[in-house]
Order: structure tokens, then C-alpha cells, then sequence
């Protein structure tokens, strides 16, 4: 998906986000925010925007010296949605159909982005009570049909904080399928509050999957960036989960066949999608070469 104009607001929006965890001195955030506002015309409209979100990340991680700025926030986040798991977990069991609700668990996380926010997330707005039945685009039954032929997943992480509904996912799929291998891809390098390796393994994600190291330093998976063990799984999985918006940004146009999984929170993917915004996605991305 490219860059729309309606994106730019977005960049400098998070760019100011970032800046004010960072340091309060007005002066300084102003001058970072005009070093963006300069780099943006010089990106091209045909970029994804997590590529572009990259080099603005970028630009404040070299002028700020602060790589994590949201550290602290993910780790609470984490620790959040880790005490909610048990009872998560216990009332999906008791859902007529698990796995089904164990998916709408997984892309109600999806509203923990702080990309996306102006303000942080209420676990019990948004794990807790999200069950839905159904989703605004539907392809689960297509997921539920390949799934017990799939001998190799790969799942696309997304947030922090939304993994612990990722996993339960995970578990749920393992629970029914013991032969499923799963990889599970996290960001290169912090950024917003995407999961990283250190996210990945507070949460005991490697209880349930082979975390794998995607090598990009954006707010999405980008093909042209992937690591040599990244590069793998992503062309030898039988099947690819991608969550969250950025994911969806980047890798819509992919050869390969991948289920999006996501929240719908802002109007240019939602025209992309042809939705509502607000409406919860399982779609099915056909590619030209498979997996």
C-alpha cells in the first residue's frame, strides 16, 4: 500500500509523541519536528508508510540519542495483559468455538498502538471485553480450512502488549493442530511500541514459538529488509498470519498468501479496505506465487 497526503499528518503526530517522552524542552522538540517536516517531501508518495515511517524514526533516534522511547510503556503494557491471561484464556475455553474466539481476541489487541493513539490504551477496553462475532471482513472459514495442513506458520508480530493475545492464539491453534511450527517475527529494532525480542520474551512467547529476529528497523515487516533467517521462514511457511496495520501497509502487495489480521483504526486503510474504520479484519491476501 502507499503513502497517501492524509498520512502526513500521522508521521508528525507520532514524531511529537515521541519527542515528549523524550525531553519537555519545547525548543528542541520543534527543531527535531522541522528536521522531519524537511526529510518528508524528499520521500516518495509510491513508499509504504512504515518505510517512511522508518526514516522518521530514524531521524529522532540520531538527533535525540534515545532509541526506546517507549521501553517503559511496553513493559507495562506487557505486564497489563499478562495478568488479564489467565481469564482470557479460561473464557475462550468456554466460547462454542475456540479458535474463533481465541482470532477476535488476537485482533481486538490490535487497538494497543501507540502509533495510532493519542493516548495510552485501557486493557479493559480493549482485551477484555472484545469478543466479537463477527468481523468486517471475514475470511476465517478459509483460515480454519488450511489450517490443519499447515505444518510450518509463520505469525507476524505487531505490539506490544497485544502479543499476549497473540499467544493465546498461538496456543489455541497449537492445541488442535499439535503439529503446527510456529515462528514468531519481531522487529530489528525498537520502534513506537512494537514488539521486539525483549517483548517477546517477557511475555514467554517462546513458550509457544520460535521467536525469529525480521532484521527491519520499521513498524512492519518490509521484504526488501528481512534478515537471512527471516528470508526463510517467510518463503518456506505454509502459512503467514500478519498483524496490525503496518503489516497490512507493507505487505499487501506481497507474492506470497497472507492472512491479515487487524484493527482498522484510520481512514486511508480503511478506503484501502473498502470499511468501516473501527472494523476488525481477518482477511485473506491470495498472492501470485504462494507460500
Amino acid at each position: 500500500m502507499r503513502t497517501y497526503l492524509d498520512c502526513y499528518p500521522c508521521f508528525l503526530r507520532q514524531t511529537l509523541a515521541a519527542l515528549r517522552l523524550i525531553t519537555d524542552r519545547e525548543e528542541e522538540q520543534k527543531r527535531i519536528l522541522d528536521l522531519v517536516m524537511q526529510t518528508l517531501p524528499s520521500l516518495p508518495l509510491a513508499h509504504t508508510p512504515p518505510r517512511i515511517a522508518k526514516t522518521v524514526y530514524e531521524i529522532i533516534t540520531r538527533e535525540t540519542g534515545v532509541e526506546d522511547p517507549y521501553r517503559e510503556i511496553k513493559r507495562t503494557s506487557n505486564q497489563q495483559a499478562l495478568a488479564a491471561l489467565p481469564e482470557l484464556t479460561t473464557i475462550i475455553r468456554q466460547k462454542p468455538d475456540p479458535l474463533r474466539a481465541a482470532a477476535s481476541l488476537a485482533i481486538s489487541g490490535n487497538l494497543i498502538d501507540f502509533g495510532v493513539q493519542h493516548e495510552g490504551f485501557t486493557l479493559s477496553n480493549s482485551l477484555q471485553s472484545h469478543f466479537p462475532d463477527r468481523f468486517g471482513l471475514d475470511d476465517f472459514s478459509v483460515f480454519a480450512r488450511q489450517l490443519p495442513a499447515v505444518s510450518k506458520l509463520l505469525y507476524i508480530g505487531d505490539n506490544a502488549g497485544e502479543i499476549v493475545a497473540d499467544k493465546i492464539f498461538i496456543t489455541f491453534m497449537k492445541n488442535a493442530h499439535p503439529q503446527l511450527k510456529v515462528g514468531f517475527a519481531v522487529r530489528g529494532a525498537p520502534i513506537i511500541n512494537d514488539v521486539t525480542m525483549d517483548d517477546a520474551r517477557q511475555v514467554g512467547m517462546d513458550e509457544v514459538a520460535v521467536l525469529v529476529d525480521s532484521g527491519c528497523r520499521a513498524p512492519a515487516l518490509l521484504e526488501e529488509e528481512m534478515s537471512p533467517e527471516m528470508a526463510d521462514w517467510f518463503r518456506q511457511a505454509t502459512m503467514v498470519i500478519a498483524k496490525g496495520q503496518g503489516n497490512y501497509e507493507s505487505l499487501s502487495q506481497s507474492e506470497c498468501d497472507i492472512f491479515f489480521l487487524l484493527q482498522c483504526k484510520c481512514p486511508v486503510v480503511a478506503d484501502d479496505l473498502n470499511t468501516p474504520v473501527g472494523s476488525m479484519i481477518f482477511k485473506y491476501h491470495p498472492g501470485s506465487r504462494g507460500n
